[in-house]
């Protein structure tokens, strides 16, 4: 049996022991609604990050045809009021290292690579990427939907046509 040990003293009391400080994280922020580069806090980043506060998603068309979910546009609705739209397939599956800078358009901050470009991956966007393997999902369960579907008007049709062959025999 494990038997819990408790301290009766605060750490930091013990002579010798120098805890490190850590201030709050700052994030580099390119501010092309203000057209400026600041330094933002954990706090401002929370408050408008693309992948946070989301209030609804929705796929802006759908080709059912292919069901191809990559290629179209999710518009995504904030709590915070702000809207934005993303290309579906420009969400990365991939978790390379966190970005350490941002940008900001039209109210909603997202993370940027150094040369600017968005880095929309499952480390810096986690409920982004799972929007998309979601809609992937769907669309892979609508599409085994309907090969199902085919199989059976195939099958259908074959026992049909062999109907048909057997009463054409039977009234020569």
């Amino acid at each position: 049996m494990a038997t819990k040990v408790t301290l009766d003293y605060d750490v930091s009391d013990v002579p010798g022991v120098n805890l490190p400080v850590t201030d709050p994280r700052s994030y580099v922020l390119v501010d092309n609604d203000a057209q400026t580069c600041r330094v933002i806090s954990d706090a401002d980043l929370r408050a408008s990050y693309v992948d946070n506060n989301m209030d609804t998603f929705r796929l802006q068309d759908i080709d059912w045809l292919t069901l191809d979910v990559d290629n179209q546009y999710v518009s995504i609705k904030y709590t915070t009021g702000a809207a934005t739209a993303l290309q579906l397939g420009s969400i990365d599956f991939g978790a390379p290292v966190r970005t350490d800078q941002y940008g900001q358009s039209d109210g909603i901050i997202y993370p940027i690579d150094s040369s600017g470009k968005l880095a929309l991956n499952a480390t810096n966007t986690p409920n982004l990427t799972a929007i998309r393997t979601w809609y992937e999902g769907e669309a892979k369960r609508v599409n085994d939907e309907r090969l199902q579907i085919a199989e059976v008007v195939h099958s259908f049709a074959e026992i049909i046509g062999s109907l048909g062959n057997a009463a054409d025999q039977a009234g020569n």
